[in-house]
């Protein structure tokens, strides 16, 4: 039987450096009940909703922060923890209660559980408590909070995770990055609109739908619908790449390609986005800036800059740098692939199909 455990560097990191809060059961799983149940979905992202109500697992006692044993019918299984969202690091398991109107999802974060784990919808499984307040303390440090009322946030462009990047030699009025500007019951749509017509954006990379998926929030019963991406739309100014959220795999690579070369094909400014623009979005500027050659310090703040806008994480907090250092770090370490960033950016690209020339030409276009 495969048996995978949870483990996160940060974590480890953290556990050494200071004392742990609360007191942890050997033998929790003989003092809680186990839930059993069945996958009812797989997500676009590949993580398998289940038919298992967090509100009952609360009710036996269950908690964000308590570490768990899941096991699936195919005897494949893993150790992970409760979570409200993906408040772990790239590539960990996780059981998130968020995002499912009330049931858990078992999830590999940036990640696919059903190819990892070879589930489908019907396959069953078992959640036992493996380790009570388990992971509480990185929790409690990774959580975060967001809401979707203007008056939560400091201006429109917070709000709505907007701006122009400009680093190294990216040029001004180029190249911007934000959130979702058309999405159904997305409120800081209408911003993120306005914030784009105002810049006069002409070319849009969505990076998390399908033309399809587009279509639907361009319909008129949309209340979050945006004229202004739907004429940049009806122009063929918008690509949809309906990415995954894996920056390691071929496929997220081949799309990446996809999105800079329909640049090349049209004018800029340049919007890029996929559905908050931290992750996905997050790594094709970390990409696009290592090639401009801009400074890591730069490169880091951009980043972190949507979990300021977003979950009002502040800078230099330990929350800033642990997740600066799980989400952050491994995308430049990938990128750079052990040369320099500019270097590695060049390689990543021509790797997966551009030729030199067309990199030349992309490196012009972003002056």
């Amino acid at each position: 039987m495969k048996h995978i455990r949870f483990a996160c560097a940060a974590c480890a990191l953290l556990l050494a450096a200071c004392a742990t809060t609360g007191k942890k059961s050997s033998d929790a799983s003989a003092q809680y009940k186990a839930f059993s149940g069945s996958v009812t979905t797989i997500e676009k992202y590949g993580h398998a909703v289940t038919d298992i109500a967090f509100a009952d697992m609360q009710a036996a006692g269950y908690e964000h922060g308590d570490v768990v044993t899941v096991t699936f019918d195919n005897g494949y299984t893993f150790d992970a923890p409760i979570v409200a969202n993906y408040d772990v690091d790239r590539g960990a398991y996780l059981v998130r209660t968020n995002y499912a109107n009330g049931f858990v999802a078992a999830c590999i974060n940036y990640g696919k559980m059903n190819e990892t784990a070879n589930v489908r919808v019907g396959s069953t499984l078992a959640v036992a408590m493996k380790e009570k307040a388990g992971y509480l303390e990185q929790y409690e440090v990774r959580s975060l909070v967001r809401t979707d009322e203007r008056g939560d946030y400091r201006s429109d462009d917070a709000f709505a995770n907007f701006r122009e990047v400009s680093y190294g030699a990216i040029g001004k009025n180029i190249l911007y990055r934000g959130s979702h500007p058309t999405r159904t019951g997305w409120t800081r749509a209408p911003f993120v609109s306005a914030l784009m017509e105002k810049a006069h954006i002409k070319t849009v990379v969505n990076m998390s739908d399908s033309e399809a998926e587009l279509a639907s929030y361009l319909a008129a019963s949309n209340n979050e619908r945006s004229a202004f991406y739907a004429s940049l739309a009806a122009h063929d100014s918008v690509v949809c790449l309906s990415m995954s959220m894996d920056f390691t795999a071929d496929d997220f690579a081949a799309n990446i390609v996809r999105g800079v070369r329909f640049m090349l094909s049209h004018e800029a400014p340049y919007y890029l986005h996929c559905n908050e623009g931290k992750d996905r979005t997050g790594f094709i500027f970390v990409l696009l800036e290592s090639l401009a050659g801009a400074k890591k310090a730069d490169m880091l703040a951009d980043y972190m800059e949507s979990y300021v806008n977003f979950y009002h994480v502040e800078k230099n907090s330990r929350k800033y740098d642990i997740i600066a250092k799980a989400n952050f770090e491994p995308m430049y370490a990938f990128i750079a692939n052990g040369t320099t960033p500019a270097k590695g950016a060049r390689a990543y690209l021509t790797k997966h199909g551009m030729s030199d020339a067309e990199v030349d030409a992309l490196v012009a276009t972003l002056k």
